[in-house]
């Protein structure tokens, strides 16, 4: 079998990757054996212009956000799936010196702003006495549910493998790559965290374990909006559950549920409802994410056919699709890649 590419992994990174080759008629087969635990899977895939203690506009939200929507909207015609989950966010204020300072900003990211109150606007559900921000552009992804529609289409057009590619067999020559029965001209590495790829364990990774919480409430929060301040409250699409989240670590890196987590969770959990409700499981998984928090993508800095498109972090969900754009570009078109990206800032770091 002759192919352009080979894609190893198949998650938020791989799906992005694949979906912006298909625009250029390129040929590819995707390997990938099904994890359980990883993050893609567990993930609550919350998608948010404003972020951080501070409430600021998150990297590069102007270019990102529109992108992404488009994005996973013409995904979900392709796949003739269901995934795409466009909500208002509804960041409460913590105390009056909070709201003021929120208040007296001068950039508001006033794009991204659908209402301010200054009001509790939901004290039915939770604690906002102080009032707080509605988002525009934000919701979040099924994750799961995207993946699982994406597989079966790539399984229905013979783009897909459930294996796991042994890396012992690949045999990269400075033209092609050869692996068992396929010859194919590159390789794109969408493999999760990296310590076991040989091609690329020399970048400075820093994976990052989250916990997430399944709960039930009392009663029904407001299906219209996403509770987000210390955790997030995300609705099940297709379960009668509220995800809450995310914790992050980055030493005990398992897919262990652990108390800790559950009591951060719950802690901050009880400062934001009002309402009671019952934790039904614990989920963990591992997500991809490098030492400065930006993306890892790029070429080999030997291996001319050789890619990685990874380490988007906590942040996949908006990141993968406006990146994967402009990595393929770079590929094919040889655009530039965004210099905070682009792995040669960590060249330095390789030795052969």
């Amino acid at each position: 079998m002759q192919i352009d590419y080979i894609i190893v992994g198949h998650g938020l990174a791989s799906v992005a990757v694949v979906e912006h080759l298909k625009k250029y008629s390129k040929s590819f087969l995707v390997f990938s054996d099904e994890n359980p635990n990883a993050s893609s899977k567990v993930a609550a895939g919350l998608y948010n212009p404003v972020t951080g203690r501070k409430m600021k506009q998150t990297w590069k939200a102007t270019e990102l956000f529109p992108y992404l929507e488009e994005f996973y909207s013409g995904l979900e015609k392709s796949t003739q799936g269901k995934f795409l989950h466009k909500k208002a966010i509804y960041r409460p204020f913590l105390s009056l010196e909070d709201q003021n300072d929120w208040m007296a900003k001068t950039n508001r990211s006033d794009h991204f702003i659908n209402a301010t109150y200054t009001v509790s606007h939901f004290p039915e559900y939770i604690n906002d006495e102080f009032g707080g921000i509605l988002l525009n552009r934000s919701g979040f992804l099924d994750v799961k549910e995207m993946l699982e529609c994406h597989r079966s289409k790539l399984i229905s057009d013979k783009q897909f493998r459930n294996e796991r590619l042994d890396f012992e067999k690949l045999d990269i020559k400075e033209d092609r790559i050869l692996y068992n029965d396929i010859q194919s001209k590159s390789i794109i590495f969408c493999d999760g965290p990296l310590s076991k790829n040989p091609f690329f364990d020399w970048l400075p990774t820093a994976p990052v374990k989250g916990e997430i919480l399944h709960i039930k409430t009392e009663k029904p929060l407001p299906n219209e909006v996403i509770f987000n301040r210390g955790v997030f409250l995300v609705k099940s699409p297709k379960h009668d559950y509220y995800r809450v989240g995310a914790t992050y670590e980055w030493n005990n890196l398992d897919y262990e549920p652990t108390e800790k987590a559950r009591k951060q969770l719950t802690d901050k959990l009880d400062d934001l409802l009002n309402i009671k409700y019952e934790v039904l499981e614990q989920v963990a998984g591992i997500r991809p994410a490098s030492k400065d928090r930006r993306p890892l993508i790029g070429n080999h800095p030997e291996l001319k056919n050789v890619f990685i498109f990874n380490g988007l972090g906590t942040k996949g969900v908006s990141l993968a699709p406006f990146f994967a754009n402009e990595f393929v570009e770079s590929i094919i078109n040889l655009k530039k890649l965004n210099d905070e990206v682009n792995i040669n800032r960590y060249y330095p770091l390789y030795s052969s």
